[in-house]
């Protein structure tokens, strides 16, 4: 199957779907090893065709409080949602409330601190 080639637009909108790292599209990182691990998720999701959908790192975002950093949609009808966090990073108290009650509903927030975590989800 052959895939519109996307405008330099959609592209430098949408990096992580389109092969940009974010360094070459202007954005800020926040801490460099989340920031990483977050790159790295992009690559694997990309690898696999996947659509990995996620908040700038660069600026607060817009977003529901406590979501996740990633909602990925997987072959096979599959939706991963996965929170990055360093060695040593913690939950916010709005994310371990966000992660309880998914939990409660039903669904998992995965939190990783690799992509070898990420990887064994998978």
């Amino acid at each position: 199957m052959n895939l519109p080639v996307p405008t330099p637009t959609l592209t430098r909108l949408n990096p992580h779907l389109f092969g940009m790292r974010s360094a070459e599209c202007g954005v800020r990182t926040g801490a460099a090893r989340e920031a990483s691990l977050h790159e790295e998720i992009f690559d694997a999701c990309r690898q696999r065709g996947w659509i990995a959908l996620h908040g700038s790192m660069a600026e607060r975002s817009h977003r529901t409080l406590g979501e996740p950093d990633f909602t990925i949609l997987a072959d096979g009808g599959r939706v991963f949602f996965i929170e990055c966090k360093s060695r040593q990073g913690k939950l916010s108290p709005a994310q371990a409330a966000l992660k309880f009650h998914a939990e409660k509903l039903g669904h998992t927030i995965h939190v990783v601190r690799s992509l070898e975590e990420f990887s064994q989800l998978l």
